[in-house]
Order: C-alpha cells, then structure tokens, then sequence
C-alpha cells in the first residue's frame, strides 16, 4: 500500500481530492467534506500514520472525548459514509481519474493508488452498498417525508376511537415534540424525519424501499447525531437488506452494520422500546433466532402501545417458526379493526395462521390488508394462492396466481421465503403448493 502511495505525487494527490470535493454528491454534505480534507492534509504533512477517530473528534468535529460520550462513534459512521462515497463515485464519474483515493476499513488513513484507464483491469465491484451517494440523501428525505405524509394523512381519516381520544393523541404528539424542539430545531427535525421514515419500512421484501428508507435514517443521524432512533432505524433498514441479501460478502456487511447501529441506538437509549426492537432485528439478520425473540419481547414490554415494536415481534416470531405467538402478537386487537398502512400484523397473521393450518384464517387476514390498505407484498399473495389451494378451491388459488403473476411478474418466491425462514421446509410449504398451481419458478421460465 505505501508503495502504491508514494510512487503518487502530493500534486496528483491534492488532484484527487480536488476531483473528489468538486463532485456534485458532496454538495451540502459539509462535514464529510471536512472529514476528507482532513486526513489528506494529514497524510500529506506526513501524519498519516496518526490519524485516529478520537483526533479526528476532537480536530473535525470539536467533540471532547472526556466527557464521557462516544463522539468517535460519528466519525465510524461518516467513515463508513465515506467509503461508500468513494466506492460509488470510482465506479462511476470517477472511473477514469487517473489517482485514486482510498480508506480501507479499520483506520482512517488514505491511501492513494495510480490508475491508467485505457489498461486497468481492475474489477468494478457490483455489490450494493449502505444506501446511496451522500448527494441524495436530502432528495431520500423528501421522498420520505411525502409519502409518510401521505400514509399518516389516510390513517387519520380511518383512525378508530372517538374523537377525544384522538385528542388526547394529537395533544401528547405536540406535547412531546414542544420537549424536543427545546433542545433544538434541528433536534425536531430529526425526530419527525424518523416518524416518517420508519412508517415505510414494510413491506420488508422490496429492496429498493429498504435502500430509501436507509438513506432517510442516514440524514436523521446526520442532523442530530445523538438521537437513538436514526441509529435504531437504519439497524432495521440494514437488517433487512440482510436478511432479503443472498449470501455474499455484502449480505456480511449489511449484519455487521446491523448490530453495530443496533448497539448505538441501545446505547443511547437503552431503555427505549425501538432501541430493543431494532437490536432483535439485528439478532434475527445474525440468524440468533432465540436472543432475537428474547430481545423483541422485552421491547414489547417496554411499550405494549407501539405497533411498529409489535410487528417486528410479529415478523421474529412468524420467520423463527414461533406462529402460535406470532399469532397472538398480530392479532392484537387495537389493530385488527383499524386501517393503518403502516402495520403488518394482519400479513403476518394470515402467514402465521397458514403454517398453523387454519388456510380460512389466512385468506381472511389477507383480504383483511388488502381491503385496508396495509402493505402488500409478492409473498402476501404467495400465500393466498396457497392457502386457496391446501383447501382445493384451484379457481380461486388460479385467479390469485394470475394476480401475483401481473402484479409481480418473475418473483422469486422460493428464494424470497428461504432467504427470511429459519427452516427452509415452512418456505416449501407454500413453494410446493404454488407449484402444483402451475407456477414456474423464474429460473424455469
């Protein structure tokens, strides 16, 4: 690595970052920009080998590290922001830069490498990284934001109860965010942001809402950097994008990142029901099923009201096998009767239900979201098709085999259950009976 880096002139090295800081995903981005100036500038004085994230703390950020804080815990993930940044931007705009620069994982030192484009034969790396370039994250935050507003405006116009308990709601929500704008705006813009974000994180088999939900949850620690929820929602973001990942280095780095987010939200607010919640999410993505369902309840204790905490209950117990309490976590029923788009639970209780052969129950569940508006899926139709046909009503398992097939043309069903089942024999449970329906895997089409 030295030799790559001293064979590279300062004047080509100060090039790089120039390129780096003039391309347009930085803009806005100002202490990432600060991040990488900083260590050039090291490296380039000959400090480089110095260079720690309690000085890059202290000299970046202006953050003591005596006060009993972990402030380095900001610099490992704009680090990790940074990588990112510079994987994407090499693999893109900067494809031909004739030096590039790099920060390989466990420090923080850069390292620059000579390219000759017309003969390098250096492998791009196609996997998929922690969210989207830095540039975008402003742009996720507005999609975000308007699509939660929309969910949130249409759970309002079906919100059961009378009109006093929604008073008495509304009037805690302002409550509490009066408290947190007193610690700061921006300490209130981050929360809401996270409100919005985390009502999006269902259905959890579609990738590319997962990649825009992470880049939203980025923007939230970005804005307030000691606020739980940015850390305990991208840990949920992350997880999932684990678990729905074949197996690869990158699906490794995404339960990594997991847990290392989960651990920061407990950190922070240990005895936060999101917190705990997103740290049995990350257990699940780890494939420790038992610490995952351990840890989900104690987050469903902490706040029994919370139905985000009870889905991802619901959804450890329901992929773990445990259907009977998947069951009973779903089918709470301050839920079952309402419309609300951003809950699960009567997906995860049809799916429950069928495993426990009550096929009417399943069918009846996932009508149920269907007609409520509450988020669907490939599999949520899987199900149906199956259910339909355990009970030998083929008309009806076809009819919503033709659904799937228009609505989700090529879904890979069989890897989507697999991927996300403890046991592959509940995914063949519903594979098999889809199959005996006619359908043909992708693979065979």
């Amino acid at each position: 690595m030295n030799g790559l880096t001293d064979s590279v002139t300062e004047t080509e090295k100060r090039d790089a970052l120039s390129r780096l800081l003039d391309d347009s995903h930085l803009e806005g981005a100002d202490r990432l920009r600060a991040f990488l100036i900083y260590i050039v500038d090291e490296e380039l004085a000959g400090r480089g080998e110095h260079i720690r994230g309690k000085t890059i703390a202290q000299d970046v950020y202006g953050r003591d590290t005596s006060e009993g804080s972990d402030p380095e815990n900001v610099v490992r993930v704009d680090a990790r922001r940074l990588r990112q940044f510079l994987e994407l931007y090499y693999e893109g705009a900067g494809k031909n830069d004739p030096v590039r620069l790099y920060m390989d994982s466990g420090g923080y030192r850069p390292r620059f490498e000579s390219v000759e484009p017309a003969r390098s034969h250096r492998p791009v790396k196609r996997v998929e990284r922690f969210g989207v370039p830095v540039g975008t994250f402003a742009v996720g935050a507005l999609i975000g934001a308007f699509i939660a507003n929309s969910l949130l405006l249409s759970d309002s116009e079906h919100a059961p109860g009378s009109s006093n308990s929604v008073f008495v709601s509304e009037t805690s929500d302002l409550l509490q965010r009066a408290a947190i704008y007193e610690k700061s705006p921006a300490a209130l813009q981050a929360f809401n942001l996270a409100q919005q974000a985390r009502a999006m994180i269902f259905p959890i088999f579609d990738r590319p809402r997962q990649i825009l939900v992470l880049s939203v949850f980025e923007r939230v620690i970005e804005i307030d950097p000691d606020y739980f929820g940015g850390y305990a929602g991208a840990a949920q973001a992350l997880a999932t994008l684990s678990v729905i990942t074949p197996p690869s280095d990158a699906k490794n780095d995404y339960t990594a990142a997991a847990m290392e987010f989960a651990n920061e939200a407990v950190r922070l607010a240990p005895d936060q029901a999101w917190s705990q919640s997103a740290k049995s999410w990350a257990y699940f993505a780890n494939q420790d099923y038992e610490a995952a369902l351990m840890v989900g309840r104690r987050a469903a204790q902490l706040d029994p009201e919370d139905g985000a905490v009870l889905d991802f209950l619901g959804a450890v117990a329901l992929f773990s096998g445990a259907f009977a309490e998947a069951v009973e976590t779903a089918d709470r029923q301050t839920l079952v009767d309402s419309s609300n788009q951003r809950f699960a639970n009567r997906n995860i209780s049809g799916a429950a239900h069928f495993h426990l052969g009550d096929y009417e129950k399943t069918i009846q569940r996932f009508e149920e979201a269907k007609r409520l508006g509450d988020p669907l899926s490939a599999p949520s139709l899987a199900y149906q098709v199956a259910a339909f046909s355990v009970l030998g009503r083929d008309r009806q398992a076809q009819a919503k085999l033709a659904e799937l097939e228009r609505a989700w043309p090529n879904a890979p069903i069989a890897t989507m259950l697999k991927s996300i089942y403890s046991n592959d024999k509940h995914a063949d449970d519903v594979v098999n009976e889809l199959l005996r329906q006619g359908w043909s895997p992708p693979s065979l089409q």
